[in-house]
């Protein structure tokens, strides 16, 4: 029994290593692309911030199907629920303290830290900020990027049982 708790928990924490070493990548390449960006340049200007933010855009994207098609081989709908849970309640989590510490004014760079197994899906939230041409982030525009790690359910495979309660699910 404890063997295969511990073989299932370790299966459950697939999805969020991978999200984190995702959520590297992306400061990498955010470090890479801004240096490129600001080569030569003696100010930033709106083109850099668009240049900047379709590059983080696809970066996201192409981790994101890369993800997904690891996650395909390795677990059913009804399993990747549960990794993809664990991800809302940790994205929901630290959305809370953040949105909490910045009531007080005192926002601590460790959320900057704390956000890099969730930073794929902030794309979502600067897409849906640019699209409605918002001055600023509303803590709205978040919201979907909080639920996010449930479009990974979408690529798990179908239940080899057929069980109906993963279809009624999605």
């Amino acid at each position: 029994y404890f063997i295969k708790e511990a073989i299932m928990n370790k299966k459950l924490l697939k999805l969020p290593v991978l999200t984190l070493i995702a959520g590297i990548i992306l400061q990498i390449a955010d470090s890479i692309t801004a240096l490129a960006v600001l080569k030569g340049a003696l100010e930033w200007t709106p083109e850099m911030e668009t240049t900047v933010f379709y590059i983080r855009l696809v970066i996201s994207i192409i981790l994101f199907v890369i993800i997904g098609i690891i996650l395909h081989k390795i677990y059913d709908r009804k399993t990747l629920v549960k990794p993809a849970t664990s991800l809302v309640i940790y994205s929901i989590v630290i959305f809370a303290l953040e949105q909490i510490m910045k009531y007080f004014g005192a926002y601590s760079v460790i959320f900057y830290w704390m956000n890099i197994p969730i930073e794929i899906f902030t794309a979502i939230t600067s897409v849906l900020a640019r699209v409605s041409g918002a001055e600023s982030i509303n803590w709205i525009y978040a919201i979907p990027s909080l639920f996010a790690p449930y479009l990974f359910v979408l690529f798990g495979k179908k239940s080899e049982s057929g069980s109906k309660d993963t279809e009624q699910f999605l």
